[in-house]
């Protein structure tokens, strides 16, 4: 499965997790599920309420408003990132635990280093397994 974004989203993406160095960014992914695809349409910057560079947390309000608006424009929630800051971008134990929580929805994330992009890796929850995403940048 394959999830598709714009060079410009990924550079947005890249953007906030160096802005938040050392601290894990987290934002989401709004767009439509396609047949093998997941087609990202918008990246939605939000804050990480817990300021860890090891967790983080949306504010709940935003994420509320920003499925209810993608909605109205026919998109959805369709994925959710976050930044690594200084290791690998892996599925940790406590992603592990989140993905639960948003069963089919990608997992973009972005593993960073003092002012570079180390790698980028997604990843879903399917079958009760975590399956690795191929990055398709359009």
């Amino acid at each position: 499965m394959e999830l598709k974004l714009s060079r410009d989203g990924l550079k947005a993406i890249d953007g906030h997790a160096l802005k938040n160095f050392p601290r894990e960014c987290c934002g989401l992914l709004l767009g439509k599920f396609e047949k093998n695809v997941i087609e990202v349409k918008e990246v939605v910057e939000a804050e990480n309420v817990l300021g860890s560079p090891v967790a983080f947390e949306a504010d709940p309000e935003l994420v509320f408003k920003a499925i209810k608006r993608a909605e109205k424009s026919g998109l959805e929630l369709v994925g959710i990132y976050h930044s690594h800051p200084n290791i690998a971008a892996y599925v940790s134990a406590r992603d592990s635990e989140m993905m639960k929580l948003w069963p089919g929805v990608a997992w973009l994330i972005v593993s960073t280093a003092k002012e570079r992009v180390v790698e980028r890796k997604a990843y879903m929850l399917k079958d009760g397994g975590i399956e690795e995403l191929e990055i398709v940048a359009t």
